[in-house]
């Protein structure tokens, strides 16, 4: 049933939340902008931006940028379907309670736990982009180990945030998405005036058509898949705002619309601050990408001088700030919601939530802890997890979009509320072109010679998942000790039990 109904209104949030099994245990005080500004944090146009420019010139040249037109609308299918998702379903766990409840807990699991590792992977990759960023800021030639500490540190840093609560850790993200959305515009409007009246040497329009790769080899249809990841890369996380729905104020509503604005808004700034970036170049991209100062700040202080510079040092520090912290906390998020559900090791601990913080203290603790050691493992190299990060992320997209034409077929989508997001007719076509452009990036970050290391990462990560769901959470979920409430029946607006018998986790019922 996927078209709007006069369901019963819920009396308050916690009603609703109550309806699909579960008690208010989160700090439900998140607007609607704190839910488009921890979107747009997780999406981060400057933290792709910045630490990955030159990468698409390394594989086609300039013309690399007119990929972001291609990128954009195939994300848009995958936003369209996840916003139908969430106005049905606003729950904490997003894509892993929508699975359990649509197929199954056991299906649920599998797209819950790859969620959790793109999750993991990605709080470590930003604290990652922070050291390899900035570190050349403090120190001349920075260590592998000083770039690891400046990463490490401002990981316990979010991770204080995160702990304190929700309200400290969303107001910090929203003054960091507001200072990138603001100093983002700003840099648009003076590279446009720049290249069109100041600059004395540019590129020009025609870089858009140079298809010169920085490597010297032939254009081939591989080099120029590889180089469409950099928009991929950008436009991930979106989905944050529906895994924090527990913690926002109607949520129905506000996520759809959050995950809408953060991508379109970034989409098209992401397009035009990279096209602009790449006509401002002062020089041929052979010439000027070399060396190893970052590539847009060192175009920035040619071209505009080095007091822009160093606002564009504050501004891209506070992006990828916020984009630590928002990452961290859906991270925690999710494996709280995976915790209160008994689906985790050590679930009981991990779902305990702080008597006045209201926030997930010990999944916070367990992020941390991930995200160090991940740093660790990968030397601070930034370009290694955000692979891991893409292959994981389109895995769940592509998991959930599977979930979804499931469902559709067997007619067990909850039916909408007035008001909230409906793709209504349009659900079958929209999943299946966002079933194909699925099929397309996980090829693109599978086959690859480049790439094939983090597929067999990524296999590693799923034997895990398999293992655990093999020998002790399948018996679990079998015995009815785990899972979501109500996650093996049919959802048709509302939990099939009363919400008085669900409001604990499946270990205490």
């Amino acid at each position: 049933m996927t078209a709007a109904e006069d369901l019963p209104e819920r009396t308050t949030d916690a009603d609703d939340l109550a309806a699909l099994g579960y008690g208010q245990q989160l700090n439900r005080s998140m607007s609607s902008f704190t839910a488009f500004a921890l979107a747009f944090s997780m999406v981060s146009i400057n933290t792709g931006i910045v630490t990955l420019f030159t990468d698409p010139f390394s594989r086609v040249g300039g013309a690399a940028v007119l990929l972001w037109l291609l990128v954009l609308p195939m994300v848009l299918t995958l936003v369209a379907v996840y916003a139908h998702l969430s106005g049905r379903m606003p729950i904490t766990g997003y894509a892993y309670q929508w699975s359990s409840r649509l197929v199954g807990p056991h299906f649920g699991w599998f797209t819950g736990w790859i969620a959790l590792v793109s999750f993991l992977a990605g709080t470590a990759g930003t604290a990652a982009a922070v050291g390899t960023v900035f570190a050349p800021e403090i120190w001349r030639h920075p260590t592998t180990h000083q770039i690891q500490a400046l990463s490490i540190g401002c990981t316990l840093v979010a991770a204080v945030l995160n702990i304190i609560g929700v309200k400290v850790a969303t107001r910090i993200n929203n003054i960091g998405a507001s200072i990138e959305l603001i100093g983002t515009f700003v840099l648009v409007l003076v590279l446009a005036a720049g290249v069109l009246v100041f600059f004395k040497h540019t590129q020009g329009l025609a870089i858009l058509t140079d298809v010169k790769p920085l490597t010297g080899k032939p254009v081939t249809l591989t080099s120029v898949a590889l180089a469409g990841l950099l928009p991929v890369y950008v436009l991930l996380g979106w989905e944050g705002a529906a895994d924090l729905a527990e913690e926002t104020v109607d949520p129905r509503r506000a996520a759809p619309r959050a995950m809408f604005r953060s991508v379109v808004v970034s989409g098209i700034i992401g397009f035009v601050v990279f096209a602009l970036l790449a006509i401002a170049l002062p020089s041929s991209p052979a010439a000027f990408l070399t060396g190893s100062e970052n590539p847009v700040l060192k175009l920035v202080s040619q071209q505009i001088g080095p007091f822009a510079r160093a606002l564009m040092i504050v501004v891209a520090f506070a992006s990828i700030f916020a984009c630590l912290i928002a990452n961290m906390a859906v991270a925690t998020r999710m494996v709280f919601a995976l915790s209160r559900d008994n689906m985790l090791p050590a679930s009981k601990g991990l779902q305990s939530v702080g008597r006045r913080s209201r926030a997930p203290v010990p999944a916070i603790v367990a992020v941390t802890v991930v995200a160090v050691v991940l740093n660790l493992l990968n030397s601070g190299l930034v370009g290694k997890i955000y692979a891991m990060v893409g292959l994981t992320y389109y895995l769940t997209y592509a998991l959930t979009m599977t979930a979804t034409a499931v469902a559709e077929r067997r007619g067990t989508i909850p039916a909408a509320t007035k008001g909230v997001f409906d793709l209504g007719r349009w659900l079958n076509p929209v999943v299946g072109f966002a079933l194909l452009w699925c099929g397309i990036v996980i090829a693109v970050l599978t086959f690859p010679a480049e790439n094939n290391q983090n597929a067999v990462t990524v296999s590693v990560v799923l034997v895990v998942g398999f293992l655990w769901w093999a020998l002790v959470l399948r018996r679990r979920l079998n015995a009815g000790t785990a899972g979501p409430p109500g996650a093996s029946r049919t959802l048709r607006g509302a939990s099939t039990r009363p919400a008085e018998q669900n409001a604990g986790p499946p270990s205490a019922r």
